[in-house]
């Protein structure tokens, strides 16, 4: 039976493979076997107040987004969607019996571990270096949505396709952490959640005379087009829309390196 004395246990065996985790949950590099094992401990988010209260609303049926389901839950849909990737093709880390079946009771999940480049630190050497990359991922980014839309599949999407959760190994991209979205939302709307974390994230992580660049290379080889159209009328067709321009300005005032869709979406419809 779980209690916090086992699991205190077993954070105390894996505490001298720690990884730094730019989430809630603990990370580990773990050698196993000859090769290393990446295990993952779920628990609960920050701020936790937030999280207790969604996740308790999520159980009374007031559905909430993956990130604030329990750690159990969350640990399934990560490896569903994990395996669901895997046998379709696209290039993720394999799902591994966990090494530790003793503290099962113990929501994580153990991974190959991907050695490889961050698509973050990538685009923070320069959109000059990056460009051939970002293009062959962007014609992946487009196959895979193809595949997606036409067959209705939202498990294909990757919701928290941040640049710290893509990484490059050998001319390939791999993608990691699928503990975050919205299954019951429409493939349209999945895709044009994915993109625009994506292009966010991407922005942010290039100097601000580079960002053009890098939407003009989407344009070229993004072949979803009723996709960028969504996402236009998404923002652009509002109500209220000086209010959310407005909103959109002060942010920007607020954290001077801060990228929002409208700054994407302008560049799209330019003449």
């Amino acid at each position: 039976m779980y209690s916090r004395n086992r699991e205190s246990d077993f954070l105390s065996r894996l505490a001298p493979y720690s990884l730094q985790s730019v989430h809630s949950n603990l990370a580990y590099r773990i050698p196993w076997n000859n090769q290393f094992v990446f295990v993952k401990v779920y628990g609960p988010k920050k701020p936790r107040l937030s999280y207790e209260i969604r996740k308790t609303l999520n159980l009374f049926g007031i559905r909430q987004p993956i990130e604030y389901w329990s750690p159990l839950q969350r640990k399934a849909c990560e490896e569903h969607y994990l395996n669901h990737w895997r046998k379709n093709g696209f290039c993720v880390p394999d799902v591994l019996v966990s090494p530790f079946p003793e503290y099962e009771d113990i929501p994580h999940l153990a991974t190959t571990f991907v050695e490889g480049i961050t698509l973050r630190v990538i685009l923070r050497k320069g959109f000059s270096s990056a460009g051939d990359v970002l293009g062959i991922f962007f014609d992946d980014l487009s196959k895979r949505h193809q595949l997606a839309l036409k067959t209705k599949d939202n498990a294909l999407f990757h919701i928290d396709s941040n640049t710290q959760n893509i990484l490059l190994v050998q001319n390939q991209f791999y993608h990691v952490d699928f503990e975050m979205g919205r299954p019951w939302e429409t493939p349209m709307e999945s895709a044009c959640r994915e993109v625009s974390k994506l292009l966010i994230s991407m922005s942010e992580d290039l100097k601000p005379e580079e960002r053009n660049s890098l939407y003009a290379l989407l344009k070229n080889h993004y072949r979803n087009h009723d996709v960028i159209d969504f996402l236009d009328r998404s923002v652009n067709r509002r109500l209220f829309q000086k209010l959310h321009r407005w909103r959109d300005e002060k942010k920007k005032i607020e954290n001077s390196g801060r990228v929002t869709l409208y700054d994407i979406m302008d560049y799209y419809n330019r003449k």
